[in-house]
Protein backbone atom coordinates (compact mmCIF):
# COMPACT_ATOMS: atom_id res chain seq x y z
CA UNK A 1 0.00 0.00 0.00
CA UNK A 2 1.40 3.24 -0.93
CA UNK A 3 2.46 5.47 2.28
CA UNK A 4 -0.40 7.79 3.20
CA UNK A 5 -0.15 11.53 2.91
CA UNK A 6 0.86 13.35 6.13
CA UNK A 7 -3.25 15.21 6.48
CA UNK A 8 -4.56 11.85 6.38
CA UNK A 9 -2.98 11.23 9.74
CA UNK A 10 -2.46 7.12 9.96
CA UNK A 11 -6.03 5.89 7.84
CA UNK A 12 -5.54 2.77 5.92
CA UNK A 13 -7.88 3.47 2.80
CA UNK A 14 -8.81 0.73 -0.04
CA UNK A 15 -11.18 1.68 -2.66
CA UNK A 16 -13.95 -0.72 -3.19
CA UNK A 17 -14.89 -3.77 -4.11
CA UNK A 18 -11.45 -4.49 -2.22
CA UNK A 19 -9.29 -6.08 -4.63
CA UNK A 20 -5.70 -8.12 -4.20
CA UNK A 21 -3.81 -6.30 -7.28
CA UNK A 22 -5.82 -2.68 -6.66
CA UNK A 23 -4.22 0.11 -9.20
CA UNK A 24 -6.05 2.45 -8.02
CA UNK A 25 -5.48 4.82 -5.05
CA UNK A 26 -8.29 5.76 -2.28
CA UNK A 27 -7.23 9.08 -2.51
CA UNK A 28 -5.01 11.69 -4.14
CA UNK A 29 -3.79 15.19 -4.27
CA UNK A 30 -7.02 17.09 -4.39
CA UNK A 31 -7.85 15.27 -1.22
CA UNK A 32 -4.81 16.17 1.09
CA UNK A 33 -5.46 19.92 -0.66
CA UNK A 34 -8.51 20.20 0.69
CA UNK A 35 -7.65 18.42 4.14
CA UNK A 36 -4.48 21.35 3.92
CA UNK A 37 -6.79 24.26 3.84
CA UNK A 38 -9.37 22.58 6.34
CA UNK A 39 -6.45 22.24 8.90
CA UNK A 40 -5.21 25.65 8.02
CA UNK A 41 -8.55 27.79 7.12
CA UNK A 42 -11.31 25.88 9.15
CA UNK A 43 -13.95 28.63 10.16
CA UNK A 44 -15.25 25.79 12.85
CA UNK A 45 -15.57 22.23 13.47
CA UNK A 46 -18.78 21.15 11.28
CA UNK A 47 -17.79 19.53 7.60
CA UNK A 48 -20.06 18.80 4.96
CA UNK A 49 -18.44 16.19 2.35
CA UNK A 50 -19.63 16.47 -0.76
CA UNK A 51 -17.73 13.44 -3.59
CA UNK A 52 -15.65 11.87 -1.38
CA UNK A 53 -14.07 8.74 -3.26
CA UNK A 54 -13.61 6.60 -0.81
CA UNK A 55 -13.66 8.27 3.09
CA UNK A 56 -9.79 9.52 2.58
CA UNK A 57 -12.24 13.11 3.29
CA UNK A 58 -15.31 12.07 5.39
CA UNK A 59 -13.28 9.84 7.79
CA UNK A 60 -10.51 12.64 8.34
CA UNK A 61 -12.98 15.65 8.86
CA UNK A 62 -14.52 13.27 11.53
CA UNK A 63 -11.18 13.64 13.65
CA UNK A 64 -11.65 16.94 13.92
CA UNK A 65 -15.16 17.46 14.40
CA UNK A 66 -18.65 16.41 13.23
CA UNK A 67 -19.09 15.44 9.63
CA UNK A 68 -21.08 14.71 7.26
CA UNK A 69 -20.80 13.47 3.55
CA UNK A 70 -23.18 13.62 0.26
CA UNK A 71 -22.49 11.29 -2.70
CA UNK A 72 -24.27 9.89 -5.43
CA UNK A 73 -22.40 6.68 -5.55
CA UNK A 74 -22.92 3.64 -3.88
CA UNK A 75 -19.22 1.98 -4.15
CA UNK A 76 -17.63 5.46 -2.30
CA UNK A 77 -20.52 5.13 0.48
CA UNK A 78 -19.52 1.85 0.77
CA UNK A 79 -15.81 2.12 0.55
CA UNK A 80 -16.34 4.86 3.48
CA UNK A 81 -17.85 2.49 5.57
CA UNK A 82 -15.67 -0.04 5.07
CA UNK A 83 -12.57 1.77 5.71
CA UNK A 84 -14.10 3.19 8.73
CA UNK A 85 -14.40 0.00 10.19
CA UNK A 86 -11.19 -1.03 8.90
CA UNK A 87 -9.95 1.87 10.98
CA UNK A 88 -11.59 1.48 14.18
CA UNK A 89 -13.82 4.24 13.72
CA UNK A 90 -17.57 4.58 14.37
CA UNK A 91 -19.65 6.44 11.82
CA UNK A 92 -22.35 9.33 12.66
CA UNK A 93 -26.08 7.81 12.92
CA UNK A 94 -27.21 9.65 9.41
CA UNK A 95 -23.42 10.75 8.18
CA UNK A 96 -24.21 9.62 4.91
CA UNK A 97 -26.93 11.35 2.38
CA UNK A 98 -27.92 11.30 -1.21
CA UNK A 99 -28.66 14.05 -3.29
CA UNK A 100 -30.26 16.43 -2.82
CA UNK A 101 -31.40 15.15 1.00
CA UNK A 102 -30.52 17.58 4.07
CA UNK A 103 -27.38 17.06 5.72
CA UNK A 104 -27.33 16.17 8.99
CA UNK A 105 -25.35 18.93 10.41
CA UNK A 106 -25.12 22.53 10.02
CA UNK A 107 -21.40 22.83 8.30
CA UNK A 108 -19.32 25.39 9.02
CA UNK A 109 -17.16 24.45 5.70
CA UNK A 110 -17.36 22.58 2.61
CA UNK A 111 -15.09 20.10 1.42
CA UNK A 112 -16.29 19.32 -2.29
CA UNK A 113 -14.17 17.17 -4.85
CA UNK A 114 -15.21 18.50 -8.68
CA UNK A 115 -16.92 16.04 -9.90
CA UNK A 116 -16.62 14.31 -13.69
CA UNK A 117 -19.95 15.35 -14.78
CA UNK A 118 -20.45 18.71 -16.01
CA UNK A 119 -24.64 18.64 -14.70
CA UNK A 120 -24.08 17.34 -11.80
CA UNK A 121 -21.31 20.11 -10.96
CA UNK A 122 -24.37 22.47 -11.58
CA UNK A 123 -26.97 20.86 -9.07
CA UNK A 124 -24.73 20.76 -6.73
CA UNK A 125 -23.23 24.18 -6.56
CA UNK A 126 -26.87 25.45 -6.89
CA UNK A 127 -28.19 23.08 -4.17
CA UNK A 128 -25.20 24.12 -2.09
CA UNK A 129 -26.31 27.99 -2.88
CA UNK A 130 -30.00 27.37 -1.35
CA UNK A 131 -28.86 25.04 1.76
CA UNK A 132 -26.12 26.93 3.45
CA UNK A 133 -26.33 29.76 5.58
CA UNK A 134 -24.93 32.75 3.82
CA UNK A 135 -20.98 33.41 4.11
CA UNK A 136 -20.22 29.46 4.64
CA UNK A 137 -16.40 28.76 3.01
CA UNK A 138 -16.88 25.96 0.10
CA UNK A 139 -13.57 24.52 -1.32
CA UNK A 140 -13.45 22.72 -4.38
CA UNK A 141 -10.22 20.78 -5.19
CA UNK A 142 -9.76 18.54 -8.19
CA UNK A 143 -6.96 17.30 -10.36
CA UNK A 144 -5.74 19.78 -12.93
CA UNK A 145 -6.34 17.22 -15.90
CA UNK A 146 -9.97 16.97 -14.91
CA UNK A 147 -11.24 20.36 -14.30
CA UNK A 148 -13.53 21.83 -16.41
CA UNK A 149 -12.43 25.46 -18.14
CA UNK A 150 -15.32 27.15 -16.80
CA UNK A 151 -15.61 26.30 -13.25
CA UNK A 152 -14.92 30.05 -11.73
CA UNK A 153 -17.35 30.93 -13.86
CA UNK A 154 -19.92 28.43 -12.98
CA UNK A 155 -18.82 28.82 -9.29
CA UNK A 156 -20.33 32.97 -10.06
CA UNK A 157 -23.51 31.60 -11.91
CA UNK A 158 -24.61 29.53 -8.59
CA UNK A 159 -22.63 31.02 -5.75
CA UNK A 160 -22.39 34.45 -7.14
CA UNK A 161 -18.34 34.34 -6.52
CA UNK A 162 -15.39 31.78 -6.74
CA UNK A 163 -11.88 32.08 -7.13
CA UNK A 164 -9.24 29.51 -8.41
CA UNK A 165 -6.47 29.27 -5.69
CA UNK A 166 -2.52 27.82 -6.40
CA UNK A 167 -1.63 24.47 -7.81
CA UNK A 168 -0.21 21.96 -6.17
CA UNK A 169 0.96 18.38 -7.10
CA UNK A 170 -0.96 18.85 -10.51
CA UNK A 171 -4.43 19.64 -8.13
CA UNK A 172 -6.22 22.84 -8.21
CA UNK A 173 -8.73 24.51 -5.41
CA UNK A 174 -11.12 26.81 -5.66
CA UNK A 175 -12.93 29.13 -2.97
CA UNK A 176 -16.20 30.59 -2.31
CA UNK A 177 -18.77 31.53 0.08
CA UNK A 178 -22.30 30.74 -0.10
CA UNK A 179 -24.72 33.11 -0.54
CA UNK A 180 -27.16 31.96 1.71
CA UNK A 181 -29.75 31.68 -1.58
CA UNK A 182 -30.34 30.16 -5.02
CA UNK A 183 -29.24 32.93 -7.25
CA UNK A 184 -30.35 31.13 -11.15
CA UNK A 185 -32.43 28.98 -11.90
CA UNK A 186 -31.43 25.08 -10.80
CA UNK A 187 -30.12 22.66 -13.68
CA UNK A 188 -33.33 20.55 -14.38
CA UNK A 189 -32.82 16.56 -15.06
CA UNK A 190 -32.71 16.67 -19.29
CA UNK A 191 -35.28 14.30 -21.44
CA UNK A 192 -33.80 12.02 -23.82
CA UNK A 193 -36.37 11.46 -26.92
CA UNK A 194 -36.31 7.63 -27.70
CA UNK A 195 -36.65 7.20 -31.58
CA UNK A 196 -39.74 4.60 -32.25
CA UNK A 197 -40.86 4.24 -28.73
CA UNK A 198 -42.39 7.96 -28.16
CA UNK A 199 -40.91 8.44 -24.82
CA UNK A 200 -38.58 11.29 -23.06
CA UNK A 201 -36.83 9.73 -20.70
CA UNK A 202 -35.95 11.74 -17.38
CA UNK A 203 -32.17 11.73 -16.40
CA UNK A 204 -31.00 13.31 -13.91
CA UNK A 205 -28.08 15.32 -13.34
CA UNK A 206 -24.67 12.89 -14.37
CA UNK A 207 -26.31 10.07 -15.43
CA UNK A 208 -25.04 8.28 -18.38
CA UNK A 209 -26.62 9.22 -21.17
CA UNK A 210 -28.03 12.17 -20.68
CA UNK A 211 -28.06 14.66 -23.38
CA UNK A 212 -29.08 12.24 -26.01
CA UNK A 213 -29.66 8.67 -26.66
CA UNK A 214 -26.21 6.34 -26.34
CA UNK A 215 -25.27 5.06 -29.88
CA UNK A 216 -24.09 1.87 -27.97
CA UNK A 217 -27.55 1.42 -26.61
CA UNK A 218 -29.38 2.37 -29.81
CA UNK A 219 -27.66 -0.47 -31.38
CA UNK A 220 -28.48 -2.99 -28.27
CA UNK A 221 -31.86 -1.77 -28.66
CA UNK A 222 -32.33 -3.05 -32.13
CA UNK A 223 -31.29 -6.84 -31.64
CA UNK A 224 -32.83 -7.00 -27.89
CA UNK A 225 -34.87 -10.48 -27.92
CA UNK A 226 -38.41 -11.00 -27.38
CA UNK A 227 -40.88 -13.56 -26.15
CA UNK A 228 -38.64 -13.51 -23.07
CA UNK A 229 -40.39 -14.73 -20.04
CA UNK A 230 -39.28 -14.61 -16.29
CA UNK A 231 -36.93 -12.59 -14.82
CA UNK A 232 -34.48 -9.93 -16.56
CA UNK A 233 -31.67 -7.42 -15.23
CA UNK A 234 -30.65 -3.83 -17.08
CA UNK A 235 -27.21 -4.10 -15.66
CA UNK A 236 -25.85 -0.40 -15.05
CA UNK A 237 -28.89 0.71 -15.75
CA UNK A 238 -28.51 4.78 -16.45
CA UNK A 239 -31.87 6.42 -16.93
CA UNK A 240 -33.33 2.63 -17.80
CA UNK A 241 -33.82 2.92 -21.81
CA UNK A 242 -32.76 -0.42 -22.26
CA UNK A 243 -34.68 -2.43 -19.00
CA UNK A 244 -37.60 -0.46 -20.39
CA UNK A 245 -37.94 -1.31 -23.93
CA UNK A 246 -37.62 -4.99 -22.99
CA UNK A 247 -40.24 -4.52 -20.19
CA UNK A 248 -42.19 -3.31 -23.09
CA UNK A 249 -41.60 -5.54 -25.22
CA UNK A 250 -41.81 -8.98 -23.29
CA UNK A 251 -45.01 -8.14 -21.17
CA UNK A 252 -44.26 -11.66 -18.92
CA UNK A 253 -41.23 -10.88 -17.81
CA UNK A 254 -40.17 -8.49 -14.64
CA UNK A 255 -36.81 -6.31 -15.01
CA UNK A 256 -34.87 -5.51 -12.17
CA UNK A 257 -33.41 -1.92 -12.54
CA UNK A 258 -29.30 -1.93 -11.22
CA UNK A 259 -27.42 0.57 -10.55
CA UNK A 260 -24.29 2.24 -8.22
CA UNK A 261 -25.59 5.32 -9.10
CA UNK A 262 -28.42 6.84 -6.53
CA UNK A 263 -29.34 9.47 -9.45
CA UNK A 264 -29.48 7.04 -12.01
CA UNK A 265 -31.86 4.28 -10.33
CA UNK A 266 -33.83 7.27 -9.43
CA UNK A 267 -34.54 8.29 -12.91
CA UNK A 268 -35.01 4.70 -14.16
CA UNK A 269 -37.29 4.55 -11.34
CA UNK A 270 -39.12 7.65 -12.64
CA UNK A 271 -39.41 6.47 -15.98
CA UNK A 272 -40.55 3.18 -15.36
CA UNK A 273 -43.42 4.81 -13.62
CA UNK A 274 -44.27 7.14 -16.53
CA UNK A 275 -43.85 4.37 -19.17
CA UNK A 276 -44.59 0.85 -17.81
CA UNK A 277 -48.75 0.59 -16.95
CA UNK A 278 -47.86 -2.54 -14.49
CA UNK A 279 -45.05 -1.47 -11.61
CA UNK A 280 -45.48 -4.55 -10.08
CA UNK A 281 -42.82 -5.51 -12.93
CA UNK A 282 -40.42 -3.56 -12.32
CA UNK A 283 -37.49 -3.23 -9.08
CA UNK A 284 -35.00 -1.19 -8.47
CA UNK A 285 -31.51 -2.39 -6.68
CA UNK A 286 -28.74 0.20 -5.90
CA UNK A 287 -25.46 -1.32 -5.18
CA UNK A 288 -22.48 -2.75 -6.79
CA UNK A 289 -23.22 -4.95 -9.73
CA UNK A 290 -26.02 -7.77 -8.86
CA UNK A 291 -24.37 -7.95 -5.02
CA UNK A 292 -26.90 -8.29 -3.00
CA UNK A 293 -29.99 -9.92 -5.11
CA UNK A 294 -30.92 -13.55 -4.70
CA UNK A 295 -32.92 -14.32 -7.82
CA UNK A 296 -31.52 -15.95 -10.71
CA UNK A 297 -31.67 -14.47 -14.05
CA UNK A 298 -33.74 -15.04 -17.82
CA UNK A 299 -31.24 -12.34 -19.29
CA UNK A 300 -29.10 -9.62 -18.36
CA UNK A 301 -28.29 -6.75 -20.23
CA UNK A 302 -25.62 -4.38 -20.23
CA UNK A 303 -23.68 -1.95 -22.14
CA UNK A 304 -20.72 -2.00 -19.45
CA UNK A 305 -18.69 1.47 -18.61
CA UNK A 306 -14.66 1.10 -18.86
CA UNK A 307 -14.13 3.97 -16.55
CA UNK A 308 -13.91 4.34 -13.14
CA UNK A 309 -14.42 7.89 -12.08
CA UNK A 310 -11.72 9.44 -14.46
CA UNK A 311 -9.54 6.20 -14.66
CA UNK A 312 -9.74 3.84 -17.31
CA UNK A 313 -10.60 0.80 -16.19
CA UNK A 314 -11.67 -2.58 -17.67
CA UNK A 315 -12.37 -4.22 -14.63
CA UNK A 316 -15.50 -3.11 -13.56
CA UNK A 317 -16.53 -4.58 -16.97
CA UNK A 318 -14.98 -7.70 -16.13
CA UNK A 319 -16.28 -8.23 -12.29
CA UNK A 320 -19.81 -7.34 -13.94
CA UNK A 321 -19.31 -10.17 -16.31
CA UNK A 322 -18.56 -12.56 -13.24
CA UNK A 323 -21.62 -11.18 -11.50
CA UNK A 324 -23.69 -11.90 -14.78
CA UNK A 325 -22.64 -15.73 -14.65
CA UNK A 326 -23.14 -16.05 -11.05
CA UNK A 327 -26.70 -15.04 -11.60
CA UNK A 328 -27.89 -16.39 -14.60
CA UNK A 329 -30.35 -18.89 -14.83
CA UNK A 330 -28.68 -22.36 -16.47
CA UNK A 331 -30.47 -22.02 -19.92
CA UNK A 332 -30.30 -17.48 -19.49
CA UNK A 333 -28.24 -14.99 -21.59
CA UNK A 334 -26.39 -11.99 -20.93
CA UNK A 335 -26.31 -9.34 -23.68
CA UNK A 336 -23.18 -7.33 -24.06
CA UNK A 337 -22.92 -4.35 -26.16
CA UNK A 338 -19.25 -3.27 -26.55
CA UNK A 339 -16.98 -0.60 -28.35
CA UNK A 340 -15.03 -3.11 -31.28
CA UNK A 341 -11.83 -1.78 -29.69
CA UNK A 342 -11.91 -2.95 -26.75
CA UNK A 343 -10.83 -6.35 -26.07
CA UNK A 344 -13.95 -7.98 -24.01
CA UNK A 345 -14.20 -11.63 -26.24
CA UNK A 346 -11.03 -13.53 -24.08
CA UNK A 347 -12.94 -12.60 -21.09
CA UNK A 348 -16.41 -13.39 -21.77
CA UNK A 349 -14.99 -16.93 -23.36
CA UNK A 350 -13.47 -17.54 -19.90
CA UNK A 351 -16.64 -16.74 -18.04
CA UNK A 352 -18.93 -18.55 -20.03
CA UNK A 353 -19.18 -21.73 -22.00
CA UNK A 354 -21.11 -20.26 -25.07
CA UNK A 355 -20.07 -16.55 -26.96
CA UNK A 356 -21.93 -15.85 -29.77
CA UNK A 357 -21.82 -12.46 -31.94
CA UNK A 358 -25.70 -11.56 -32.39
CA UNK A 359 -24.85 -8.58 -34.52
CA UNK A 360 -21.87 -5.75 -35.17
CA UNK A 361 -21.08 -2.96 -37.19
CA UNK A 362 -18.28 -0.46 -37.36
CA UNK A 363 -18.62 0.46 -33.71
CA UNK A 364 -19.95 -1.57 -32.07
CA UNK A 365 -20.38 -5.55 -31.32
CA UNK A 366 -23.53 -7.20 -29.32
CA UNK A 367 -22.43 -10.85 -27.34
CA UNK A 368 -24.54 -13.63 -26.51
CA UNK A 369 -23.45 -15.41 -23.74
CA UNK A 370 -24.50 -18.55 -21.94
CA UNK A 371 -23.79 -21.74 -20.55
CA UNK A 372 -25.25 -23.69 -22.92
CA UNK A 373 -25.29 -23.26 -27.01
CA UNK A 374 -27.89 -21.13 -28.60
CA UNK A 375 -30.44 -23.28 -30.14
Amino acid sequence: MPELPEQLDDLRLRRWPRRRDERLQAWDAADRYLLRTLQEQGAGPATLVVNDQCGALWLTALRRGPACSQGDSWLAWRAAEANAADNAMTLPEAGWSWPWQAPSIRPDQVLMRVPKELSLLEAQLGWLARILPEGTPIWLAGMDKHLPPNLVPLMETYLGNGQAGLGWKKARRFSALAPGKGLGPVPEEALVNVPGRGWELHTGAGVFGRQHLDIGARFLMEHLPRQVEGEIADLGCGNGVLGLTLAADNPRARVTFCDESFLAVESARRNAALYISEPERCRFHLGNGLDGLEQRFDLIVLNPPFHRGHAVDDRVALTLFRHARRHLAEEGALWVVANRHLPYRPPLRRAFAQVDVVAGNAKFIIYRCGQRATS
